[in-house]
């Protein structure tokens, strides 16, 4: 059996083959994972025989262009007698009705007679599937081997899915549903940060963030816009995405209006919604009409909205950063010419509580100057407010309940968006 690393092609085929080493080479492993996808009783576990792409008896499996073309389950769990478990793997591409019917025939005319159906995907489909078929998702089966898989193999194969994970998201190829489960950002001293780890944990995190009904429902969130087109900068410290609002809808770009932003940094994450240099004219004047108290009282109405989080996310900091940037290329990386970041208590305009470290000072020009600086705008200038969640002071940033409080962040920030946009 080849290497567990020695890469197929195809991506489906790539992690078929790390789920199948990893199943052969520790056999507990393979029975709790029979008895888990079937619901059943495992057979005899040492009398099961697992193999990848080929049918029962067959010595070497063909390579992979004539594996297709024969139409043979991913992998096939069998007893040498009866029974066996047809596994079919997907990541893009959706489950097809013959090619699953196919593979029953196949398993029946090859002596098999109680025959049992797996297909792993990335994202359930509506299709009219056959009897006995269990789908589930490849982020389920990775739950399962953190809950369940205890053994070097198990670790190897949710390693395995993270790495393979990484590249789909970083090459566009995988663009909905995820492999894994989201943990946590795990970046800090032990564990610095890196480009590939950094975007395929933001993906998870805008997958499960565009699924929140409650950003949906209070924030107008649109669940179905893309994001960025093209996650790109490799040699940034920093991958960021956003979800869109309904009132976006029919913009010819993301920029016309506010959005929900998501970045994360090299030593940090940052949630905010952020107010593009290229919003409608009569969203920047809801926005600044009213003149410096006017925007001073927005910003801290979102403030005192932020307590929670602030309290709950020991280390969290409300913040503010304005940015002047110009892009050579399209493609580029920007130059940035001037930014300006501070924290939002230093307005001073909410009561700062006593604690043992020094309390924030106040210095209201900050806020002064990033309304002059939008008030008076001659450059490409765009404003973002929200939340930094460092991760050398905010443990809550290495666990999922992070996501919580990034939503929590822009349903904060309604004040502003409703200022907005009406």
């Amino acid at each position: 059996m080849r290497n567990l690393f020695d890469q197929y092609e195809q991506p489906e085929n790539r992690l078929t083959h790390a789920l199948v080493c990893c199943l052969a080479r520790d056999r507990r492993l393979l029975r709790q994972f029979v008895q888990w996808a079937t619901g059943e009783a495992c057979p005899p576990w040492r009398n099961l025989s697992i193999l990848e792409q080929r049918l029962p008896g067959e010595l070497e499996a063909p390579d992979e262009d004539v594996a297709a073309r024969r139409g043979l389950p991913d992998a096939w769990i069998h007893d040498s007698n009866t029974w066996s478990l047809l596994v079919e793997s997907k990541i893009e591409a959706p489950l097809q009705r013959d090619q699953l019917d196919r593979h029953i025939r196949t398993a029946i005319r090859e002596g098999f007679r109680d025959v049992h159906l797996l297909a792993l995907v990335t994202k359930r489909s509506g299709i009219p599937l056959p009897s006995g078929l269990k789908v589930i998702e490849w982020r389920e089966l990775y739950s399962w081997l953190r809950r369940e898989g205890k053994s070097e193999w198990a670790q190897d194969l949710m390693e395995s899915m993270e790495v393979t994970e990484g590249k789909l998201v970083g090459s566009g190829y995988l663009r909905e549903g995820t492999l894994t489960v989201f943990s946590g950002i795990p970046f800090g001293k032990d564990y610095p940060y890196n480009y590939r780890e950094a975007k395929r944990l933001l993906h998870l995190c805008m997958e499960q963030l565009k699924g929140r009904a409650n950003l949906r429902g209070r924030l107008e969130m649109d669940p179905k816009a893309e994001g960025r087109p093209a996650i790109t900068g490799t040699e940034e410290m920093s991958v960021w995405d956003f979800l869109r609002l309904f009132q976006a809808r029919g913009e010819s770009s993301f920029t016309k209006c506010p959005h929900l932003t998501l970045s994360i940094q090299q030593e940090r994450i940052f949630a905010c919604v952020t107010v593009p240099n290229g919003i409608r004219a009569e969203y920047r004047r809801r926005l600044l009409g009213r003149g410096l108290e006017h925007f001073v009282n927005l910003c801290t109405e979102v403030q005192g909205r932020l307590k929670k989080v602030l309290r709950n996310a020991n280390g969290a900091v409300p913040w503010v950063h304005l940015v002047q940037r110009r892009y050579p290329t399209q493609r580029s990386i920007p130059i940035v010419d001037a930014s300006l970041q501070f924290d939002l208590r230093t307005t001073g305009a909410l009561p700062v509580a006593p604690r043992r470290r020094k309390t924030v000072k106040t210095q209201r020009e900050w806020i002064e100057a990033a309304y002059k600086g939008l008030a008076n705008r001659n450059s490409n200038l765009q404003f973002a407010i929200g939340v930094v969640f460092p991760y050398a002071r905010c443990r809550a940033v290495g666990t999922p309940q992070i996501l919580e409080y990034v939503a929590e962040v822009w349903l904060s920030c309604r004040p502003l968006i409703r200022t907005i946009v009406g």
